[in-house]
């Protein structure tokens, strides 16, 4: 029981790390990344859930979600749906 214990605190610190790392690269200004980061310091698995949840993406974020979406259908496509393998 105290393996499941652990797996869940290091999934919870390694959201956490994400979250701080994301406050600190989005360039919010001063204030808003100081209260973010004082937040979710303070509150650490509640103040990240808040934090992504009203997290506004970047512009061209959504633009480069779509085109990797977008190149990944193209190259499915274009992959032979065969799995037999070359000369048979």
């Amino acid at each position: 029981m105290s393996f499941i214990w652990w797996v869940i605190g290091v999934a919870l610190v390694i959201i956490w790390v994400i979250t701080v790392v994301d406050i600190v690269r989005r360039h919010l200004g001063a204030q808003r990344t100081a209260a973010w980061l004082l937040i979710v310091i303070l509150v650490p698995f509640i103040g990240a859930i808040a934090y992504w949840a009203m997290r506004k993406p970047e512009a061209g974020e959504a633009e480069r979600v779509e085109s990797a979406a977008r190149d990944r259908r193209e190259e499915a496509h274009r992959r032979p749906s065969d799995s037999i393998g070359p000369g048979v």
